[in-house]
Order: C-alpha cells, then sequence, then structure tokens
C-alpha cells in the first residue's frame, strides 16, 4: 500500500481557508485523511507555523496554544513552530518625501524546516508520496530534490484558475475547493 506523508504551510493554509471559506475551523485528522484517500496509508501529518507573542495578543496566543494543543493530541500528528522576528524599514512618503520607520514581523525558519522534514523523510524512505499543502514557490527546490528520488509529490492548493508555480513542479495538485473542504468542518 502506498505510503503517504503531508506537510502543511499553516500559516499559508490558515490564509487560504479565509479566503475560501470564512473561517479556518477544520478537522485537521479529517482533512489529512480526506488529502490521503481510502487506497492509501498515512504514516504521518507535519503542521508548520509560528506562535503568536503572549505579550503582543494574549486573547489570540491563548486561542491558538488551544489549536496547538489539539493538533499535538492527533496520532501520527506533529507540530513543528518557528519563531517570529522583529524587523524595520524605511520608508518615504511619496507626496512629501517624509522618511519614517515601518515595524513589522516575519516568520522565520517554517519554511526550512518543513523542507528539511520533507526532504530528510524521502531520503530515509518514510514515504512513497508526499503532500505538501502550500501555495508557496520557495518550496519548488525540495520539490525538485524529493522527486529526483522517484518519490511523488502532489500539491494540495487554493489555485483555482491558473497552475501556480509550485503545482507546475509537482506530481499531481489536489485543489481546495470549498466543496472539499466542506467534509472537514468543525460544527
Amino acid at each position: 500500500m502506498e505510503r503517504v506523508m503531508v506537510f502543511i504551510d499553516g500559516s499559508n493554509f490558515y490564509y487560504g481557508l479565509l479566503e475560501t471559506l470564512g473561517h479556518a475551523r477544520i478537522d485537521f485528522a479529517c482533512f489529512c485523511d480526506l488529502l490521503c484517500g481510502q487506497k492509501r496509508r498515512l504514516v504521518h501529518a507535519h503542521y508548520y507555523n509560528v506562535p503568536v507573542r503572549q505579550a503582543t495578543d494574549p486573547v489570540r496566543y491563548a486561542q491558538q496554544q488551544k489549536f496547538f494543543h489539539g493538533l499535538r493530541s492527533i496520532l501520527h500528528f506533529s507540530l513543528s513552530l518557528g519563531r517570529l522576528v522583529d524587523r524595520e524599514r524605511q520608508e518615504e512618503c511619496p507626496q512629501c518625501g517624509h522618511q519614517y520607520v515601518v515595524s513589522y514581523r516575519i516568520e522565520k525558519g517554517v519554511d526550512v524546516e518543513l523542507a528539511v522534514h520533507m526532504l530528510v523523510s524521502a531520503f530515509d524512505d518514510q514515504f512513497d508520496t508526499a503532500i505538501l499543502v502550500s501555495q508557496d514557490g520557495d518550496f519548488v527546490p525540495a520539490v525538485a530534490e524529493v522527486r529526483r528520488l522517484r518519490k511523488a509529490v502532489e500539491n494540495a492548493d487554493f489555485t483555482q484558475r491558473l497552475p501556480s508555480y509550485l503545482s507546475k513542479q509537482c506530481s499531481k495538485t489536489i485543489p481546495l475547493t470549498s466543496d472539499l473542504l466542506d467534509l472537514c468542518i468543525l460544527r
């Protein structure tokens, strides 16, 4: 029986769910089983994200911690967390030329950890097919290496009109439509 591993880019998936469904209340065990199908065996699912800072938003932090706790309770499911890094950049007003500083945060470590896990799992022959839940074209080099190892990589993404750069490099695309996702909504 074909062995499948699912790799979920959490932030990418979250915003895709919001755009497609208007919410992100998904049963992840159901979702992974649905992606895998009945004729394949789900070996493991991996979810990658960054924690919200408690000091910045205590309410969202508590909600996210409850969500992470739920993910940790799913059989054959791993949670990997990156970190938020504070950055600043100089910007200039196009009308008056006044310069000012904009503070922002970026995710660090998430994409690299997902790519490394997928590659190591392929090298160690832990799966026959990887299902990558993301629209991020930065994963293309990792996908190419996994495919070079004669493993299939399927891309589950929300792109409905034109194939994404990532999906074009994969063995197959699984469109994440509202009809498909409705089967896994937490009620």
